[in-house]
């Protein structure tokens, strides 16, 4: 195999490696004129130790992917997570690199404006994926317990309707609440009375509707019961023990990088909130305080996708028109 890069990745590319951390590498490798033409090259070889159903790899693992170029550039335009970090890792994190490769990663390096976009699915999918994991909610909690904390300001059997004043207030204070979803966790709505022309004001919070007719009391059970669901939640998942905190560190890192590229089109490596990175995965932070990060941090990354000027779709002529060029090569100094 004409392997041209290696790099050591993961937590000893981001700066957050401990004595306890495997060794990874990825790579990227030109298959033979043999297999060019005969279209037998593998997009990926891995190499692992094997284990056993839900074993994780221990200190003295070293783990081996290495991608085809074509492969690799493919990961890049789909704006994955590995790829991205293969091409912004430092050189000291290079561990292998021949002169022929030396020469592909600075066509593609000083290229990467046509191959970066602001397709940052795979970062966003896995930030969601563990805040659905771990029932991360707090911007949702947020508006819960603001409204309730001003339900149990008013007498109980009052009219919601009375205290219109209040609530109004309530919905342009929790407009700095954001939701993943992006809507207003808190609105006044108005909504028809069954077949009736009538409308009635409703309170609404994160999706539960109250009249401005029910009672204070009404609303405290309604909301009270959601508050208590929530609450249930996220004990559970703070006590269960079950919780990956390596994962979580992950989630708040991908989150900084796809900012960060968002905004300035680079990744920077070793990270600079590793520091933080560490202290979450070594359990030494509140588990509330890092999913409000994750939250959050989901949120900015929508917002920055949004604003980022980086282009929309990569440019893929370029990129096949550079493969081929070196795989046609190989072809014609075979013969």
């Amino acid at each position: 195999m004409n392997q041209i890069l290696e790099i050591k990745f993961g937590s000893h590319l981001y700066g957050t490696s401990t004595p306890e951390s495997d060794l990874d590498f990825k790579g990227i490798y030109l298959p033979t004129a043999k297999e060019i033409v005969l279209g037998t090259y593998k997009k990926t070889i891995a190499t692992s130790r094997p284990k056993r159903i839900n074993e994780r790899n221990n200190k003295d693992d070293v783990d081996t992917d290495v991608y085809s170029l074509d492969r690799f550039l493919e990961l890049l335009m789909e704006g994955q997570t590995v790829a991205l970090d293969m091409l912004f890792s430092n050189t000291s994190n290079i561990t292998n690199i021949t002169y022929e490769g030396s020469e592909i990663m600075y066509q593609i390096d000083v290229n990467k404006d046509k191959l970066l976009t602001r397709n940052v699915g795979a970062f966003l999918g896995y930030a969601k994926q563990q805040a659905a994991r771990y029932g991360i909610k707090g911007s949702r909690l947020d508006a819960l317990k603001r409204t309730m904390a001003l339900l149990d300001t008013l007498p109980l059997h009052d009219k919601l309707g009375l205290h219109a004043d209040k609530l109004e207030a309530l919905v342009e204070e929790c407009k700095e609440v954001v939701s993943l979803e992006k809507t207003p966790l808190v609105e006044i709505v108005e909504l028809s009375v069954s077949n009736d022309t009538k409308t009635i004001l409703h309170l609404h919070v994160n999706g539960r509707k109250c009249s401005y007719t029910a009672t204070v009391k009404h609303a405290k059970g309604i909301y009270g019961k959601i508050l208590d669901e929530y609450g249930h939640r996220a004990h559970k998942a703070h006590m269960s023990g079950g919780k990956d905190w390596k994962a979580l560190s992950h989630a708040v890192r991908v989150n900084h990088e796809a900012l960060e590229l968002l905004r300035t089109g680079k990744i920077t490596f070793p990270r600079p909130e590793r520091e933080l990175l560490l202290k979450i995965k070594k359990e030494q932070l509140p588990y509330e305080q890092v999913a409000e990060m994750i939250e959050q941090g989901i949120v900015e990354l929508t917002e920055a996708q949004e604003k980022s000027t980086l282009r929309e779709t990569p440019d893929r002529e370029w990129a096949n028109e550079f493969v081929y060029k070196i795989y046609s090569d190989i072809v014609k100094r075979s013969t």
